[in-house]
């Protein structure tokens, strides 16, 4: 069984330190944003925020502005929406864009680089320390660091119900043979082994993306996954069909999935796991970030003795180590208004974190290492963070670091397809090898 949060100062993405080692120097070159912040303008007095935190996410994140803006005096204003990737590029393209945004993909970051203001040198000075140095890696062009890292994400996690395990014998799996028995077992005593959900608006198909990814860590190791991530194996590889054909076995088999196949493509990834906590499926594989549908379904309590933990997706070969994978956003900022700046400099700091988790509204890991980790409300938070600096190796969730039109592209539109059944495996993965900007 696992828990959550993002352990002691070691910070849980310090644990991504061992995917990339760039020096610290990768942002105290003045094109990282030169001197200190401020365009020459009057200081705006009110900012606009956007991003794709909705529900109690939303909330916890506007919560802890609050102490920003009492500090400061600056009003700001967040707008959330599912379908966010999509937006910004519209507004990107229209030139109606927000004062900073929350983004979810580093390589959402590169494509609005021309965009952005990069991070000026007094916020790297004061917390480029703060952070493992591959998370400001993933966010700089041309020797200039463009975001900041504002949370990271648990991903290799199957949420479940301690009282439907107790209630059927069930044990928490700690080889990939166990759970596909434990699947089998659920099964065959009339529960559905899983609740899987992928619609979300124009991000669609977004969470089968997290299940290829975790696969292919485990099957194939870090080292083919950073190939596939980089083009450097097509996307139609022998080693990406393997774990396809894993994916089509779990959620294509009848009787495996609440609702079968069907329903994959139409239930709210949102709500797709909250059927746990009523025992009409066993288990739901999601980031740590779902703990904040099951606070918005109501009392639910967590951990062990509560009515929903989570456990660690287990390994499938060992000679690969404690695979884990993580994610998370970036604020970014598109003016370099005073006030844009102070939000920036305040969205970097332990404060933010510390005041987002005294908020307790769940779904949130800090990945600053100075951040107080007795603020989180929920045990389950520190002992997922735990898990997290445990894991070896890290890699940053693969879609996110894709060329968007791959990432938040054809994968999710060609995957989304397949789990239709408009197409079959071999189409999916040829489409989306197609869709692969040519270099």
């Amino acid at each position: 069984m696992i828990t959550r949060a993002r352990s002691n100062r070691s910070s849980a993405v310090a644990a991504i330190a061992a995917l990339v080692l760039l020096a610290a120097a990768c942002a105290q070159d003045d094109g990282g944003g030169g001197g200190s912040a401020g365009s020459g303008q009057p200081k705006k007095t009110s900012l606009t925020i956007s991003g794709p935190e909705t529900g109690a996410e939303a909330d916890g994140f506007t919560e802890a502005l609050k102490a920003f803006t009492e500090d400061s005096g600056i009003q700001v204003s967040y707008t959330g929406s599912r379908d966010f990737e999509t937006q910004i590029r519209v507004a990107a393209e229209g030139g109606d864009l927000p004062d900073l945004a929350v983004i979810p993909q580093p390589g959402l970051v590169k494509d609005l680089a021309d965009k952005i203001r990069p991070v000026p040198k007094d916020v790297l000075d004061e917390h480029e320390d703060q952070f493992n140095p591959y998370l400001w890696e993933l966010v700089t062009v041309d020797k200039k660091v463009l975001g900041v890292p504002n949370k990271a994400d648990v991903k290799s996690l199957v949420w479940y119900s301690p009282k439907t395990f107790k209630a059927g014998g069930y044990k928490i799996p700690e080889t990939w043979d166990e759970l596909m028995s434990l699947q089998d077992k659920m099964k065959r005593d009339g529960i559905a082994p899983w609740c899987i959900g992928i619609e979300s608006g124009d991000a669609t198909g977004w969470p089968l993306t997290d299940w290829m990814e975790d696969l292919m860590l485990r099957l194939h190791g870090p080292d083919v996954y950073d190939q596939w991530v980089a083009h450097e194996i097509p996307f139609n590889d022998p080693k990406v069909a393997k774990a396809a054909e894993m994916i089509e076995k779990i959620w294509f088999t009848q009787g495996n999935v609440l609702n079968g196949r069907q329903s994959i493509a139409s239930t709210g990834f949102a709500q797709a796991g909250l059927p746990i906590v009523d025992g009409k499926c066993g288990m739901h594989r999601q980031a740590n970030f779902y703990g904040a549908q099951f606070k918005d379904k109501g009392n639910v309590t967590f951990g062990e003795d509560g009515d929903v933990s989570a456990f660690y997706l287990p390994t499938i070969d060992d000679k690969f180590g404690k695979v884990m994978l993580s994610g998370g956003t970036y604020v970014v900022a598109f003016n370099d208004n005073e006030a844009t700046m102070e939000a920036l400099k305040f969205l970097a700091s332990p404060e933010y974190a510390n005041a987002r988790n005294e908020a307790a509204k769940g779904g949130f890991i800090s990945p600053n290492k100075d951040h107080d980790t007795s603020k989180y409300a929920e045990d389950l938070d520190r002992t997922l963070a735990e898990l997290l600096v445990k894991s070896d190796p890290v890699r940053f969730d693969g879609s996110d670091s894709m060329p968007s039109e791959v990432g938040a592209g054809s994968f999710w539109k060609e995957g989304t397809n397949w789990v239709l059944g408009s197409s079959d495996t071999k189409t999916f993965l040829n489409n989306v090898e197609s869709s692969w900007p040519k270099s």
